[in-house]
């Protein structure tokens, strides 16, 4: 989330520190927040590669919707050589590392990724009617959008037809999933638990339920809300370009 519009003074040196107060929820994860920032890069995780490319484009602020280090608390692990390789990448190219916890533009940015923004329901609430289909062609549709490889999962009837979807990025409760399954046709959530979300939703395509459910990744789903959320740092960052990396699918097809 970003903070209110701000004044900028050009003459100051704008730091990595200066960005952060600028945004709500933003917490360092690694690099020296005095560093003079050049450009900035918004992701929904830090990965290497994601690291790489915001060096070779300038940008020396990553902001990160994800732990960079793969735990919440971004625990120091000085023996790990992925730990390791990424801290020392960091290091050696300048970078500063902030996680934003809060953005409210998860939802928008995965709807308008799926071109289905206008599509929304109520303002209020997360359920969208698409133009009526089958199954198989809405979930070849969200692959295609998303230019999705082996990270994309579907349950149900392939046949069944589909209008009403729930968008839900990021992890997908089993309350909340058992609470919303019977408003919808499809669910497109980012990652739910397999043994609890996806086997009810297959048992319930087994005693003849119409409704599917569709995992396209966690950090995936949450890759477009950082998209916009580069866009409306714009706003209150000024004096330096903002763009946005995609972390991507990381998974490959085997066929």
């Amino acid at each position: 989330m970003i903070a209110g519009t701000v004044a900028v003074c050009r003459a100051e040196t704008l730091t990595a520190n200066g960005v952060a107060k600028r945004v709500e929820s933003a917490t360092l994860v690694a690099g020296d927040p005095s560093t003079n920032v050049r450009g900035i890069a918004t992701t929904a995780m830090a990965t290497m590669d994601v690291l790489k490319q915001a060096s070779r484009n300038g940008a020396n602020l990553v902001l990160t919707y994800e732990p960079t280090f793969f735990s919440k608390a971004e625990r120091p692990m000085p023996e790990d050589p992925v730990y390791k390789a990424k801290r020392e990448f960091i290091e050696k190219n300048g970078l500063v590392v902030f996680r934003v916890t809060r953005v409210n533009d998860m939802v928008n940015g995965l709807a308008d990724a799926l071109g289905w923004s206008k599509y929304r329901v109520r303002s209020d609430d997360v359920l969208y009617d698409v133009p009526p289909a089958s199954a198989e062609e809405t979930v070849a549709a969200i692959r295609a959008k998303l230019s999705l490889r082996g990270g994309l999962r579907a349950v149900g009837d392939r046949k069944a037809r589909v209008r009403r979807v729930l968008l839900h990025p990021g992890p997908m409760t089993p309350a909340t999933m058992w609470a919303r399954y019977s408003e919808v046709d499809l669910i497109v959530a980012g990652e739910v638990r397999e043994w609890e979300n996806t086997h009810y939703a297959a048992d319930i395509y087994t005693i003849g339920e119409k409704r599917g459910l569709v995992t396209i990744g966690r950090v995936v789903s949450e890759d477009p809300g950082m998209r916009l959320f580069a866009e409306s740092l714009k706003s209150v960052v000024t004096e330096v370009p903002a763009r946005w990396i995609a972390a991507g699918d990381p998974y490959w097809r085997a066929v």
